[in-house]
This record gives C-alpha cells, structure tokens and sequence, in this order.
C-alpha cells in the first residue's frame, strides 16, 4: 500500500472514531457553589421554625468570602425524637452520560463521627427513568436510629459514614457511579429523569448553636452533546429596546458571629486543569491526528520528487575533484571509477 493510501486509511480511521466516541464536554452543574452570590440557585429550607437556621456567613469561608452554615438553637426541652435543623437545595441538570458524576464538598462541623443527638450529611437524590428513586446520605457526623434517624441501608437508601476533622475544613469528593455500582449493579443503562443534591444538619441538643459550614460544592458530569432546535424568523416591525433601571445588589442577611476556627487542613487539588481533562479523555485523537499529518507530509515529499538528500548533499570526483551529479559512477570530467 502507498503512503497516499495509508494517509487516507488512517484518516478515515480517525474520523470513525469521532463518529463512535462523540465528544462529551466536563460541566459544573451546581450554580452558585462557593455562596459568592449569597443563597442564589439554592432552596433553603428548614424542620422546625423556631430552632432550624440556614444562611450564609463571612469570615469563615474556604475560599473567597463567603460560606453556608447551617446551624440549630438548642432546646433541651423538646424531645430528642423530634427532627430539627434546616439546610439547603439545588435540582441539577440530568442531560448526563451515565452516572458518571464526580460530586465533591468541603465542609467543618462541629461535631464529628458517632455522636448522640447530632447528624451532618450531604444527601444526593437520584430519580431513575426506570421509577426508583434512590438516595445516598453522606454523613460526617451520624445520631442513633433512637432519635428517629434511619442509619440503616434499605431499598431505596445507601448510607456511607465519612472522616472529617473537628472545626476544620475537610474536603469530601465522591464517584457516584461507583458508589451506585457498589449497591444497585451496572449503571450502563440508568437514565435520570431528576437529580437533586442537599447540605444539612438535623436533631442537635446539649450542645451551645452547633454548626456546620459548608463550601465550594461542586457536581461534575459528563453532558451529553445538544442539537440546537431551528430557530423560524418571522418578519415583524423592528423592535425597541426597553430602558431597564438596574437593581441595586440586596445584602446578605445578618449572620451570628462565627466561633473560633482552627487552621484549614490541606486537602487534595479542587478541579482537575480543563487541558488535562482533555488530553486523558481525547488522547488516541490527538496522536492520530499527529500521525496523519506526519504521513501526509512525508507523501506529498515523495509524490512532489522532493529529497533531502538531493537537496543538500553534493559530491566531487576522488581523482580530478570536479562535481558530480548524486549517483554518479564515473567521472564525467577523468571517466575515473568513483
């Protein structure tokens, strides 16, 4: 086979590979996550009017300025049994490939590990085309099931007890497909018709305003490429432009002082480099890519009679030292042999 066919071979070869292996793209699905734009994209919410609050705070924050903290007013004279405390929510995007979702939090509680009256725990809500709808609670910090707090795994409940230190940031980054396939089997075929993620704190007592603060959240997921839908111009009176008044920015809403915080603790890096990503995911393309151009470079010399040696080498006669021609035997000059 000629070079001009290998080229066009492995050409082909590489743009199949686009056709089978479509280009998907590594999005951030949660709005807002470092609390920079205050409770925006969140739904706050809490179990008990009086003793549940949920805000945003300044000055304890693992990055920028601002972070959630969730936190309860205790009362020793409600039962134990009743839920309490608050949190927050965000419905996410389901146009994902798969379950293949990196989801990822840093937070610092003040109670951590097995403790009596207390549970810190993230919750990812998964609704299935198929009709189950599943959760997964992560907790840092987890109360008996005698306080009316299911710890156990069920049907529909997967519970996953993590470490985390006490009044320092802890950073927690979970692989939901693996963590999914653990339990339930092979994901290849789950399709999401809904997914939901939420930070909370419920059922404090005989402790003074525990807290926890939460930070740059963060859900990853492949997307599946979308076709833009044609858009049909009708032809109409030019519009004018409305003279809008901006808005000024509302203020946060006033926040207690934050307790005392210890030195953060170093966690692993927060965001794999966009570049990176690329070269793992795209890696075979690109050396293909290399490959073919190299190829075709080394054709279009051969095909256009182009030569490096022709075009830099030049040889002289052994016996009279007249110039030859590259090839040449014998001496045009003496006929003596070379």
């Amino acid at each position: 086979m000629s070079w001009y066919c290998r080229v066009h071979v492995l050409s082909f070869l590489m743009i199949l590979e686009l056709m089978l292996f479509p280009v998907y793209a590594r999005t951030e699905l949660v709005v807002n996550g470092s609390f920079e734009s205050g409770l925006n994209g969140w739904r706050p919410y809490v179990y008990d009017e009086v003793y549940g609050r949920v805000n945003i705070t300044q000055g304890t924050s693992r990055s920028g300025s601002w972070s959630l903290r969730t936190y309860i007013n205790p009362a020793r004279e409600i039962p134990y049994t009743q839920k309490r405390g608050g949190g927050v929510e965000q419905t996410l995007p389901t146009n994902i490939k798969g379950l293949d979702i990196v989801f990822s939090f840093w937070v610092m509680p003040a109670v951590v590990g097995d403790h009596s009256y207390t549970n810190i725990r993230a919750l990812i809500r998964l609704e299935l085309k198929d009709g189950r709808s599943l959760r997964f609670f992560y907790h840092v910090a987890w109360a008996p099931t005698a306080l009316g707090e299911s710890l156990y795994n069920t049907s529909d409940t997967t519970i996953f007890f993590l470490p985390a230190t006490l009044h320092q940031w802890s950073y927690i980054q979970r692989d939901v497909k693996r963590d999914f396939e653990s339990i339930y089997g092979n994901s290849d075929a789950v399709v999401l018709s809904g997914l939901r993620v939420s930070f909370e704190m419920t059922t404090v007592s005989h402790l003074t305003t525990p807290d926890a603060f939460w930070d740059d959240i963060s859900v990853v997921a492949e997307t599946q490429p979308t076709t833009p839908s044609p858009t049909t111009v009708t032809p109409g009176p030019t519009p004018t432009t409305p003279t809008v008044t901006p808005t000024p920015p509302q203020p946060p809403s006033p926040t207690l002082p934050s307790p005392t915080v210890s030195p953060q603790v170093a966690g692993p890096t927060d965001r794999t480099g966009a570049w990176d990503s690329l070269v793992e995911r795209y890696w075979m393309s690109i050396v293909l890519g290399v490959v073919v151009v190299a190829l075709a470079l080394v054709a279009w010399r051969r095909r256009s009679g182009i030569s490096p040696r022709m075009t830099t080498v030049k040889r002289y006669c052994l016996s009279c030292g007249a110039e030859l021609a590259v090839g040449s035997e014998y001496c045009t000059r003496c006929g003596a042999k070379q």
